[in-house]
Formats: structure tokens, sequence, C-alpha cells
């Protein structure tokens, strides 16, 4: 599910599972969302066709997404919060927070009146 006034600037997103993206979100160019590990992790497990591990990503409303960013399974990204560009997003982001680095982790937080 996609919301209204979204804007998508040449992102991957990979949805093996569940991605729902709120309305007034904006996603900066190369940046990537996905669901799924794409593969299982051991070489047996591969071999033997295992499915991959997927769990749903959310992002909320007016969430702002940069550049090359990556937001892997599992996650979601509150209400209004801002992901730095190149980040890697691994745990959910909690409402109004800034998130940026590898891994992602809050750096600080937004007005929610601004």
């Amino acid at each position: 599910m996609i919301g209204d006034n979204v804007g998508v600037s040449g992102c991957s997103i990979c949805a093996a599972y569940s991605i729902s993206i709120g309305s007034f979100v904006l996603l900066g160019t190369g940046c990537m969302i996905t669901d799924t590990d794409a593969h299982p992790l051991g070489h047996l497990e591969r071999r033997n066709g295992k499915p991959p591990k997927t769990a749903p990503v959310i992002i909320e409303d007016d969430v702002f997404v940069g550049t090359r960013a990556m937001i892997l399974k599992g996650v979601t990204l509150g209400r209004g919060s801002i992901i730095g560009a190149g980040s890697v997003v691994t745990k959910s982001v909690p409402a109004f927070s800034i998130c940026a680095g590898n891994p992602a982790r809050i750096i600080g937080s937004v007005n929610e009146d601004s």
C-alpha cells in the first residue's frame, strides 16, 4: 500500500511479504526498502531451497528518507521521522526522530509543530 502525495526518486522497493508507505512520505534518490533477506545466510539452507526471512516494513505518514538510505525487514519508521542519507536502518524508529548512520541510530528529534 502506498498513501497519497508520496514522492519517490528512483528507489528500489522489494516486497516479498508486505511494505506499507503512508501519506506525504518522501523517498530520496536511490534509497532501498526491502522486507526480505532475499536468501538464507547459511550455504546449506540456500542449497536446500529454504525460503529467506521476511518481516513487514511500515513507513508511517510524513517520513523523509534520505538519498541511498536502506530500510531493512521488520522496520517501522514512525510518523514524521527523518532518515539520514546513506543510513542502514535495521531497527524501528520512533515518531519524530532523526536517525542516521550504519547501523542507523537516533541522533536528534523533529519538532512536531514544524
